[in-house]
């Protein structure tokens, strides 16, 4: 097996007890994979019985009941099971998160997800352009069925995708326009399963020249359309969409959608951005971040096109938070503080799957969504 993982990814410890978030305490229902459950049963212990006692069963899976936080995290915020039995002996979602994997045959991904503090700060303090890197294991290969050659192309022009999405002698905004510009072409033609089609369009956006010549075009289109949303109209749109979503926290909160707000927004914009200018790299890490976890997906799903304008929607929505928060406060928010942003934002929004229909459904019922991402962006 070929495993592939960004650079971030080795550097990964769970904080445990030191974690002002424990995903321990959400109440999220653990799912008990077989050889786990079966090693419970087998204990002879006072722990063995209790695990047993707290594990339903629904739907042919296995639960640990929590309603209030797992039961057996112990007063120091540590998990009683590993400390008792070892950590090859906890459940294997408990094990492996915030880790994410995808796989294709003899060739696997693997990543960490932004709904944990600490991923979020890895992410969010890694300066230089993200690094991927490849190693040989011996897992064995996976028997789920894709197309291969539609598989090549579609790797190949997401490294292209996120070429762009580190490429500095853009604008953050400057690059997601790009990346808005080139969606409806990529999604055409994985639909299509059109690899030439693909192998074309990822050779063109290789070349630097190619993506000036987009923006140059972005910008021209964007002044010569009459129909055109203003700024305003188009953050209020963007906004629209994830107040639609429902939200376990505050977040909700920052997505609230008036003329005022929005216009305070935009009017502290210019600042945010003269502050930001030394940050950019975090919304960068966080493009990156959508675009290398979801757009291999359309290989089996062939949604390439929502998922780039996904990834676009969701980098343009944190960017929407920090610059909300500058505005009402006039600093920019810390450090910490937009690590607890990146942090919710993933939890509420991208590990709530209801909640990433409703992006996905807004990409695929509107027709001008290049237009109004264009007009956030240039």
């Amino acid at each position: 097996m070929t495993l592939r993982y960004p650079d971030i990814f080795p550097k990964f410890v769970c904080t445990c007890s030191g974690c002002k978030d424990n995903c321990c305490k959400m109440g999220w229902d653990i799912e008990i994979d077989e050889d786990t459950l079966a090693y419970y049963h087998g204990l002879d212990s006072e722990l063995g019985r209790r695990l047993c006692e707290n594990i339903y069963e629904e739907d042919g899976c296995y639960y640990m009941s929590q309603p209030d936080g797992c039961p057996f995290l112990s007063e120091d915020g540590l998990c009683s099971v590993q400390q008792e039995c070892g950590a090859e002996h906890i459940s294997e979602i408990c094990r492996e998160h915030p880790r994410f994997y995808e796989w294709f045959g003899d060739y696997k991904e693997a990543g960490l997800g932004l709904c944990c503090e600490e991923v979020s700060r890895l992410v969010l303090i890694h300066e230089r352009p993200m690094l991927f890197t490849e190693k040989q294991t011996d897992e064995a290969a996976d028997d789920l069925e894709f197309d291969a050659e539609l598989f090549a192309a579609v790797r190949t022009v997401r490294d292209r995708l996120i070429d762009i999405a580190q490429d500095r002698g853009f604008s953050v905004l400057q690059r997601l326009a790009v990346l808005s510009y080139c969606a409806e072409d990529i999604g055409e033609a994985v639909f299509d399963e059109d690899t030439d089609r693909l192998k074309q369009l990822s050779g063109m956006l290789a070349i630097d020249g190619f993506r000036m010549e987009i923006v140059i075009h972005a910008q021209r289109d964007m002044k010569e359309n009459k129909k055109a949303e203003s700024r305003a109209e188009a953050l209020m749109r963007l906004f629209d969409v994830f107040g639609k979503m429902e939200y376990m926290g505050s977040l909700g909160g920052m997505f609230e959608n008036n003329e005022k707000s929005v216009q305070k927004m935009l009017g502290a914009e210019a600042d945010f951005d003269r502050e930001y200018a030394y940050f950019q790299h975090e919304l960068e890490n966080v493009l990156v971040y959508f675009l290398y976890r979801y757009f291999i997906k359309c290989v089996r799903d062939l949604s390439a096109g929502e998922r780039l304008l996904g990834a676009v929607y969701m980098t343009l929505a944190v960017r929407g938070l920090l610059l909300r928060e500058f505005a009402e406060k006039g600093s920019l928010p810390s450090l910490e503080r937009r690590i607890e942003l990146v942090k919710e934002f993933s939890k509420e929004v991208e590990y709530d799957s209801d909640n990433m229909d409703i992006i996905y459904e807004d990409i695929q019922e509107r027709a001008d969504v290049r237009d109004m991402l264009c007009g956030l962006c240039l």
